[in-house]
């Protein structure tokens, strides 16, 4: 799977979508779609005003996750499960599930935590998966499942910092 990386590269230098459009001529909308990564594909044209603009090459722009990742969560608040659909090549499909502990602290502040269940052993490998990947894909990842608790979950700000504690953090 394909992660778009604009997100994070804009941040790096300190530009906002709007700065960018201006800049390169490219419309908000496409820019938006390939940082909050809705956009289906993009143009060479795209491409190369994105590369040029920013000094990057073409791989710069995406990481490369090599499966596919659904994330469904079971539950509410308390005790849950995260169920993650762990999709291959040729399409094979997999259904791996971690206990999941998510509360509202003082303040308001949403912890989740997911711990591996000891009844499935597949969980050990989808963790060693998730902790390899690139860091921002990683986040895009802890994003979605906090999403699943609160969908009201601003872009993350400094007065609102939800947590989500994976297996190997705890």
């Amino acid at each position: 799977m394909l992660i778009p990386n604009l997100s994070v590269l804009l941040a790096q230098r300190r530009l906002t979508i709007t700065r960018a459009s201006q800049d390169t001529g490219l419309s908000r909308t496409t820019l938006t779609a390939l940082c909050t990564g809705s956009a289906k594909g993009i143009q060479f044209d795209t491409l190369d005003a994105l590369c040029q603009y920013l000094r990057i090459t073409p791989g710069d722009l995406f990481l490369y996750r090599p499966f596919d990742l659904a994330v469904q969560c079971e539950g509410r608040l308390g005790a849950s499960e995260i169920a993650f659909t762990l999709r291959r090549a040729r399409g094979r499909e997999e259904r791996i599930s971690l206990a999941c502990d998510a509360q509202y602290l003082p303040g308001d502040a949403l912890r989740v935590r997911l711990t591996l269940p000891e009844s499935n052993p597949r969980a050990r490998e989808l963790t060693d998966l998730l902790q390899v990947l690139p860091a921002p894909a990683l986040l895009n990842l802890e994003f979605e499942i906090l999403r699943t608790f609160d969908a009201n979950l601003p872009p993350r700000t400094a007065d609102y910092a939800p947590e989500l504690l994976w297996p190997w953090q705890l």
